[in-house]
C-alpha cells in the first residue's frame, strides 16, 4: 500500500500489485477522518489505524471500507492520563500515570498490532482478538473484537518484565518475540488468554556478533513469523548511511563534497537480512542458510510469508521489505523498500518510488486474507 501520487487529491490509497507490477487507486473514498493518521499493522487484510487523537480503529480497505473502534487508547494500563494538547511538548511519568502531547502519542500508543482471525469471518469474527505492543516499554495489551465500538479496555499480558518487538498469530495461538530473543506463547482459543509457553531462546549470537563488529554504522530491527508451520526469526541489518555500492560508511565519511553526496545511496538502506527457525525442544534459534520456496514479508506491518508455488510472481527463498524506521520529521524514510534473496545475498528494487520521504511509509496488505464480507 502506497501513498497518493502528488497529482492526485483526496483521501484515498494507492496499491501497487507485485504480480502485474502497476498500481491501482482504490478506496478514494477513503475517510477524511483517518486521511493523518498511522497505520501500525495490516493483519488479514484490515489496517490497523491511529486517528489523529491517537486512537485505535480497524478498516477494512479492500472491500467496503468497513470501520471498526477499538477500544480507547486511554484504557491502555499505565496510560492513565493523556495531554491532548499540541502546544505542550512535555512528556514526564509520575509513578504509573504518564502525560503525553498528541502528536507523539501515536508514537507511545501502539507500534505494532495483529488480529487472531478476520473479523469478516462469520464463524471467528466477533470472538477473534487484537493484539498490541504499546507503550514506551513495548509491553503486550489486548481486547476482543466483541467489544469494539469505543467500548471495553485493553488489558495487559502480564507475566514477563521484557520489552517486545514483533507479535504473530498461529492457529490461534500468539507468539511474542522479546527484545532478547525470548518468545511467549499465549493460548487465544479460549474465553480468556492463558500463557502455555515461555521459550527461553537467546538472541543468537552470530547476530549479535555481527551487530557488534558493525557499531554505530548499523542498526538491527527483528521480526517475528510463521512459513510453513514453523517459527521463523528474522534480524534485518540497515546501514545508517550506505553508498553507491551498497556499502555502509561511517557519518563522517558521508558528507564530504556534492559530488560524493551526488554519488552516494539516501540515507539508511537495508544490507541483509539473517534467518533462524525457532527449535522449541532445544529452545534455540537455528540459523538457516534458506526458507526453500517461501517469500516472507516484514514491516511496519505484520509480518507474513507465502509459498512462491502458491504465488510464482514471486521470488522464492526471499525477503521481502518495507521502510519501518519511519520518522515524520526526518528528510528521508519511508524509502527503504525492496526484496532481498537469500541465495545471492543481494537487495533488488521492487518499485521506483521517486523520493527518499515517503509519507505515510509503504506497508504490505495482502488481499488473500480478505474474503468478501458475507454480512446481510
Amino acid at each position: 500500500m502506497l501513498p497518493l501520487r502528488d497529482d492526485e487529491v483526496g483521501h484515498g490509497l494507492r496499491f501497487f500489485s507485485l504480480k502485474d507490477r502497476t498500481s491501482l487507486l482504490l478506496l478514494r473514498s477513503f475517510p477524511e477522518a483517518f486521511s493523518d493518521s498511522r497505520c501500525v499493522g495490516s493483519p488479514h487484510g484490515w489496517l490497523v489505524l491511529l486517528d489523529k487523537d491517537a486512537e485505535p480503529y480497524l478498516l477494512d480497505p479492500l472491500h467496503d471500507g468497513r470501520v471498526l473502534r477499538l477500544a480507547p487508547a486511554e484504557t491502555f494500563p499505565s496510560v492513565y492520563q493523556m495531554l491532548r494538547s499540541v502546544h505542550d511538548d512535555s512528556c514526564r511519568r509520575e509513578w504509573r500515570t504518564t502525560l503525553f502531547p498528541v502528536l507523539p502519542l501515536r508514537d507511545y500508543v501502539i507500534s505494532k498490532a495483529a488480529l487472531s482471525a478476520d473479523p469478516n469471518d462469520d464463524a471467528k469474527g466477533m470472538s477473534c482478538w487484537v493484539v498490541a505492543i504499546f507503550g514506551t516499554e513495548s509491553k503486550l495489551g489486548f481486547c476482543r473484537c466483541k467489544e469494539i465500538g469505543g467500548v471495553g479496555v485493553w488489558t495487559e499480558l502480564a507475566g514477563n518484565d521484557a520489552s517486545f518487538s514483533d507479535v504473530t498469530f498461529y492457529q490461534g495461538t500468539l507468539f511474542a518475540l522479546c527484545d532478547d530473543g525470548f518468545v511467549d506463547v499465549w493460548d487465544f482459543n479460549r474465553d480468556h488468554p492463558m500463557k502455555i509457553m515461555e521459550i527461553k531462546a537467546s538472541f543468537p549470537q552470530k547476530s549479535a556478533e555481527v551487530e557488534d563488529a558493525l557499531g554505530d554504522i548499523c542498526f538491527a530491527n527483528t521480526y517475528l513469523v510463521e512459513a510453513a508451520g514453523e517459527i521463523l526469526l528474522l534480524v534485518r541489518f540497515t546501514g545508517n548511511f550506505v553508498n553507491e555500492h551498497g556499502v555502509p560508511v561511517e557519518e563522517d565519511d558521508y558528507f564530504l563534497t556534492e559530488e560524493d553526496e551526488r554519488n552516494l545511496a539516501s540515507a539508511y538502506r537495508t544490507l541483509y537480512f539473517h534467518v533462524y527457525v525457532l527449535d522449541m525442544n532445544r529452545e534455540e534459534w537455528v540459523w538457516l542458510d534458506s526458507i526453500g520456496d517461501q517469500a516472507v514479508f516484514v514491516g511496519g506491518s505484520h509480518s507474513r510469508s507465502v509459498s512462491a508455488w502458491d504465488f510464482p510472481e514471486l521470488e522464492a527463498n526471499s525477503v521481502y521489505f518495507t521502510d519501518d524506521n519511519w520518522h515524520p520529521e526526518e528528510p528521508y524514510s519511508g524509502h527503504d523498500m525492496g526484496v532481498y534473496s537469500l541465495k545471492t545475498g543481494k537487495v533488488k528494487e521492487i518499485c521506483k518510488l521517486g523520493s527518499d520521504k515517503i509519507d505515510s511509509p509503504p506497508l504490505w496488505v495482502f488481499p488473500s486474507d480478505c474474503r468478501p464480507s458475507k454480512r446481510g
